[in-house]
């Protein structure tokens, strides 16, 4: 009998409830399937989690399965999109929370008028206070919304002096911002 046929008469009498095939199974593919998850996943006692999920998934569903490639191959395969399950559901809760983090930023920002305003007003004063050429650069680029090209043609610099201007720009209104004095050259 070739290794193959032994192999389907295991899965059969898997399929009817032998442990021992079960437990052989276990011991054989458990901590190599530990090993594999670390590649998607850091933490230890979640991945032993994971792969005993999936082993109980197996027996429970034992009935159903149907293999077409190698059992290795199919635990594998069971581990990867367990892990995947993971991810999708852990990152629809981060989106979610992020998704309750951003409304209830917007709703107390936008509940207080008198705070709106005064951010934009600090903003219209940082923005003033800049240095003449960078001020330029940035209002054309950055409210007038002007393409990097136009901006340096119009005022006669070349690309890369504009993107050090508007990157000196937001370092200096980002200071201005969070800090009640004024900027310093």
């Amino acid at each position: 009998m070739s290794k193959r046929q032994d192999l389907n008469i295991n899965i059969e009498s898997f399929k009817n409830g032998d442990q021992q095939f079960f437990e052989r199974l276990y011991i054989a593919y458990f901590e190599k399937l530990c090993v594999y998850s670390l590649n998607y996943i850091s933490d230890k006692d979640a991945i032993q989690d994971l792969v005993q999920d999936v082993f109980v998934a197996l027996w429970t569903n034992r009935k159903k399965i149907v293999i077409t490639t190698s059992l290795k191959s199919y635990l594998y395969k069971m581990v990867y999109y367990k892990i995947m399950d993971v991810h999708r559901i852990t990152k629809k809760k981060n989106d979610l929370l992020s998704s309750y983090y951003k409304d209830a930023l917007d709703f107390v920002i936008e509940s207080d008028e008198d705070y709106k305003a005064e951010r934009l007003k600090k903003l219209e004063n940082c923005i003033e206070e800049l240095p003449e050429k960078c001020k330029k650069v940035f209002i054309a680029k950055k409210i007038a919304n002007l393409k990097n090209e136009q901006v340096a043609a119009q005022l006669n610099i070349s690309i890369k002096t504009l993107e050090g201007h508007i990157t000196k720009a937001f370092k200096l209104i980002r200071n201005c911002m969070n800090h009640p004095k004024s900027i310093a050259n």
